[in-house]
């Protein structure tokens, strides 16, 4: 596909069934985010450049006329870009508006998903995404991965302090806003399995505790990690030095998340970076009976999927 062509179609559309609603998800091309995650590899499915209003609003047009005929059958609306869809050097305000506007049609819209790095999620940006929308919630996701400031800041390299996403978190308790937060299973090479498990319990536990404070709902979205072919990790680590999460692994942790009182949603897929020997499902003793049961969880939030799986006179 030439750049021109790519300029005006997203880099993905799909559907899912996210906690119990059906939702349409987009991530738009546009220029290619300029922080440099260690770990991530996405932007190399951007462009190089600026891509146009005209082209942007085009990929908007084109996903809402493809399903027009069932935008009323979806109850969630989640949409991004590599990097944030509030950064307005990448995401042209009035293409932002143009897709609120186009969203409107989408009749039984609960969430509206926004998915945005938190230096973007400022009290005016959010303000006027929420008088733009008619859904009752209005969601924003950030990736915040792990509350060890070593692991996010230097290891990551994600360049979020948690003091920008406490001030954010009281933004979105003001506007009455809901949080969504990537957390990282297993976010460090050289971790154990039992290290890796404990860091992202503990960052569940920070978020919680965060968003409680500032009456914030907190849905959270566990990222297990896995070695992103063209990544700056893959290039500076050794085969075996960064060893994905077993599948038990992100199982204990939607379990202690699910005890928390938390939603919590499994990605259990690598976006098409990473082949099965570099991630969970090449790790010995991988059981896909439980990666359907956390599937089935995903789908509905119910945890009586998860409950055959726990060891006997374990309960809630």
């Amino acid at each position: 596909m030439d750049s021109e062509s790519a300029a005006r179609r997203p880099i993905y559309v799909g559907t899912r069934t996210f906690l119990g609603r059906r939702d349409l998800v987009v991530s738009l091309y546009t220029r290619k985010c300029q922080f440099q995650c260690s770990y991530c590899a996405l932007p190399s499915r951007s462009a190089s450049g600026d891509v146009s209003e005209a082209d942007l609003s085009a990929q908007i047009d084109g996903v809402f006329d493809e399903y027009a005929p069932r935008l009323d059958g979806f109850q969630q609306f989640s949409f991004g870009n590599e990097g944030s869809a509030l950064d307005r050097q990448r995401f042209h305000r009035a293409s932002l508006h143009h897709l609120l506007e186009r969203a409107a049609d989408m009749t039984a819209l609960e969430v509206l998903s926004v998915e945005t790095r938190p230096e973007y999620a400022r009290l005016e940006e959010l303000q006027d995404v929420r008088a733009r929308t008619r859904a009752p919630v209005v969601d924003v996701t950030i990736g915040f991965e792990t509350q060890d400031d070593h692991l996010r800041q230097v290891v990551l390299r994600k360049n979020i302090t948690r003091r920008l996403l406490e001030d954010r978190v009281r933004v979105l308790g003001d506007l009455g806003m809901r949080l969504t937060s990537y957390v990282m299973v297993k976010p460090a090479p050289g971790m154990t399995d039992e290290e890796g498990t404990r860091e992202a319990i503990a960052t569940m536990e920070y978020l919680a505790s965060l968003c409680g404070q500032h009456g914030v709902d907190l849905v959270v979205y566990l990222t297990p990690m896995y070695v992103a072919q063209g990544s700056h990790l893959e290039r500076t680590t050794s085969p075996g030095e960064w060893v994905p999460p077993t599948i038990q692994s992100i199982f204990d942790v939607a379990v202690a998340g699910w005890r928390m009182g938390l939603p919590v949603y499994c990605g259990l897929w690598s976006e098409e970076l990473a082949d099965e020997a570099h991630d969970f499902r090449g790790r010995d003793g991988y059981d896909p009976a439980l990666r359907k049961a956390l599937v089935r969880f995903n789908v509905t939030g119910d945890a009586s999927h998860l409950t055959p799986f726990l060891p006997a006179g374990a309960g809630r």
